[in-house]
């Protein structure tokens, strides 16, 4: 503690020695609000209206870090940050952690935005080689010194744990057998892409062999007596005779016979039927869609989803595999928002929440329904 705020503490106490009951109550949980930027500056770099805006932030910054905070020393938990395995280890519990952590061979861990997020909230005391870090340390060692997608990632944590929600790691579902079939009959039906997590899996690739001999055995199928007629003899019992096929009989049926050497489709559109439907169709005007083969600007861009997300209200349990309210993918720096076709490449059936986050720090978030 430094000597300010030292001797801003010195003043709010008493020279009894100690502060009331209602002095505790009033010191304690103390959060003051920054205003309100509003409006994006439009202002030249290095001129003076943005030397006015940037002396009115450091003052905003200087009121919230200057106010002095009474919380209770034992009511903090206390976790090692192990800088080799880049692991922060829980020593001693206080207070409820159901939403914050795993364990690992009996111990137990936190995410490196949940040991950040309970630093903030005065819930956590980080200590390296059995010294505490200080918050400036706490944000090198966790974040790391320079720009990256980790510190884009706690601000999303932090804002959306503060606002209520429960947002944990995201769990990878375990693809099945059925899973990479039925992404196969998808891609080849719906031309739908399949995802990289079912492209890995270990049954990917024996079933995709499987599926394209069969498709080549259905496809280069021939039928046999291609010179000469099929007899088709059945045998329905001692009341019905044997009923022999010949060519010459399928003239009077009031449809075709199926060929040999013809599909199903070659007889149709010999039908009088499809005449008529056809010069129908015709009269419509009807502008065929080419297939496009543009890649999209997030093909050098994977998409990945970040978190979990449920609603507060909803009873989450990590023991439980409960299917989440929504995922969330955040947008490596730079890049723009996803199309649809990079949405349709995550094939969730869960909502997405789309986030991203400005040079300012500003975040953006937009919900797809996938349907």
């Amino acid at each position: 503690m430094n000597d300010e705020k030292l001797a801003n503490l010195v003043e709010i106490v008493p020279k009894r020695g100690y502060l009331s009951p209602n002095e505790l109550i009033k010191q304690r949980h103390v959060e003051i609000e920054p205003p309100r930027v509003g409006l994006k500056r439009t202002h030249n770099e290095n001129s003076p209206e943005e030397l006015a805006e940037l002396e009115i932030a450091y003052a905003n910054l200087r009121t919230q870090l200057s106010v002095p905070r009474i919380e209770r020393l034992a009511g903090r938990s206390l976790a090692t940050y192990h800088k080799d395995q880049q692991v922060v280890e829980v020593l001693k519990k206080d207070g409820k952690f159901e939403h914050f952590g795993y364990s690992h061979k009996g111990k137990f861990y936190l995410e490196y935005y949940e040991a950040l997020f309970l630093v903030e909230l005065n819930r956590l005391q980080l200590e390296h080689e059995g010294m505490i870090l200080s918050m400036e340390q706490n944000y090198n060692f966790l974040l790391g010194p320079a720009a990256c997608d980790r510190y884009n990632h706690y601000l999303v944590y932090s804002c959306l744990s503060r606002l209520g929600y429960i947002v944990v790691r995201h769990r990878k579902p375990e693809v099945s057998r059925d899973d990479c079939i039925w992404a196969l009959l998808e891609e080849k039906i719906s031309h739908k892409p399949i995802v990289d997590d079912i492209r890995t899996s270990s049954f990917f690739n024996e079933l995709q062999s499987q599926m394209e001999a069969s498709t080549q055995r259905i496809i280069s199928q021939e039928f046999q007596s291609q010179h000469g007629s099929t007899e088709f003899k059945y045998n329905f019992g001692k009341r019905k005779a044997y009923e022999e096929y010949s060519p010459a009989s399928s003239t009077v049926r009031k449809r075709v016979c199926l060929p040999t050497n013809q599909s199903l489709v070659d007889v149709l559109k010999a039908d009088c039927s499809y005449f008529k439907f056809k010069r129908i169709f015709q009269k419509f005007d009807i502008v065929k869609l080419a297939k496009t083969t543009a890649t999209s600007y997030n093909d050098k861009i994977k998409l990945n989803i970040i978190f979990d997300l449920y609603l507060p209200n909803e009873g989450f349990r990590k023991s439980l595999c409960q299917t989440p309210s929504f995922y969330v993918v955040i947008l490596p720096m730079g890049a723009l928002f996803p199309t649809h076709n990079d949405i349709a490449r995550l094939q969730s059936s869960v909502p997405l929440l789309i986030i991203s986050v400005s040079e300012s720090k500003q975040i953006q978030a937009f919900l797809y329904y996938i349907s």
